[in-house]
């Protein structure tokens, strides 16, 4: 037993001699290979010799006034490599065109397709610029903005107003002597109404007055006009924007003639016959004439009348019956004179003055009514 147990040490203590000389004969190699710079381990990292970067990821956005940068990792060994990349082209000095500066509200959204060009060159939509749009409906400002896309920076906005629709007149009244009421509808973001007119159809200078009101009024009486003439019409919409009115499109235009009270009424019926009857003096007398400066008196009483709408017949003792009498004194324009024993006719004109066809000799004339005592007065008729 005791044998053995010497023969297992010796065993023992000989492999470890060999296991010892082993492992410093290893230790003094490595220290050979790693001093002469040939040493590899299991943990060693592997040179690359071709990297494969791929495309990289921007680690740094560039902008209009700095450049970007752009980080490459090798996918074989994990090297890592940045690049510069260069600043944006400025897209703010480009020039738009294709946006009008005003549209008409329509009811629906503009979205004008503008054209951006830069140093003369047109740029693409969608690759080198984006649009994005406002609400661009309602009256009031509108705006399309134009992005940089690409290898262009920077963003610039292009402002628009949108007006109120074109006007409309719904009703044009006078009820009233020397008065008009004037409805209209209404219009979606108006801020008022201007309401146009004139006595002039076609609006000429000079001739135009305004009345403006706000929103929540849609008619409007306009007062002090001239009873018996025509007048025309005209409205449109506006919206203030930054203290400015911005004006839609005129109505089409309505006319109407404006009425006037019974004495105005009257008065025009007078002067439209003393007119008339003044227009004849030079005239010749003309024997049962009932031309225009070319009649005998009754013709011209007649034609005189004739202007109002008031017949008579070609006959001075028929007309004495047309009418109601009124005294000398109470004389007006207008007012039918018969006197001859109702063989002639004359109109008295007013300013003490009568017009009449008194014989081939003197031919139509003016006469002041003190003459009126040389023919005898048979009776003077009131038709107005």
């Amino acid at each position: 037993m005791k044998e053995r147990s010497i023969v297992r040490t010796s065993l023992t203590m000989a492999t470890a001699l060999v296991i010892s000389l082993s492992t410093l004969t290893y230790a003094s190699a490595e220290s050979e290979l790693l001093s002469s710079g040939t040493a590899q381990t299991e943990n060693t990292a592997v040179v690359c010799t071709s990297h494969r970067f791929g495309t990289g990821i921007v680690t740094k956005a560039a902008t209009t006034t700095s450049e970007g940068e752009r980080t490459y990792t090798c996918t074989e060994c994990g090297a890592v490599t940045t690049t510069a990349t260069p600043k944006l082209i400025d897209i703010t000095a480009a020039q738009i065109t294709g946006v009008s500066a005003k549209y008409t509200y329509n009811g629906k959204i503009y979205k004008p397709m503008l054209t951006v060009t830069l140093d003369g060159k047109e740029l693409t939509l969608g690759r080198d610029y984006i649009l994005s749009y406002g609400a661009n409906k309602n009256p009031g400002t509108g705006y399309v903005t134009v992005t940089g896309n690409g290898r262009y920076g920077g963003t610039l906005k292009k402002t628009f107003i949108i007006v109120p629709a074109k006007g409309v007149i719904s009703k044009l009244t006078s009820t009233k002597a020397s008065t008009a009421t004037i409805k209209f509808k209404k219009k979606t973001g108006a801020t008022g109404y201007r309401i146009a007119y004139s006595t002039n159809k076609s609006f000429k200078a000079g001739t135009v007055k305004y009345v403006t009101v706000k929103a929540n009024k849609l008619s409007t009486t306009i007062k002090k006009l001239k009873a018996g003439k025509t007048y025309y019409f005209k409205v449109q919409a506006y919206k203030t924007i930054s203290g400015k009115k911005y004006y839609g499109k005129f109505s089409a235009v309505k006319k109407i003639k404006i009425k006037q009270s019974a004495s105005q009424l009257k008065a025009a019926k007078q002067k439209i016959v003393c007119d008339y009857a003044k227009a004849n003096v030079g005239g010749a007398y003309v024997w049962c004439g009932s031309s225009f400066r070319a009649t005998d008196c009754s013709g011209l009483t007649m034609q005189c009348f004739e202007q109002i709408g008031i017949y008579l017949p070609h006959n001075a003792a028929a007309q004495a019956s047309y009418g109601k009498a009124v005294s000398y004194s109470d004389m007006q324009p207008g007012d039918l004179i018969i006197c001859c024993g109702g063989g002639h006719a004359a109109l008295y004109v007013g300013d003490g003055y009568f017009v009449h066809a008194t014989n081939p000799g003197r031919g139509i004339v003016m006469d002041p009514v003190s003459q009126l005592q040389y023919y005898g007065i048979d009776t003077i008729r009131r038709l107005i």
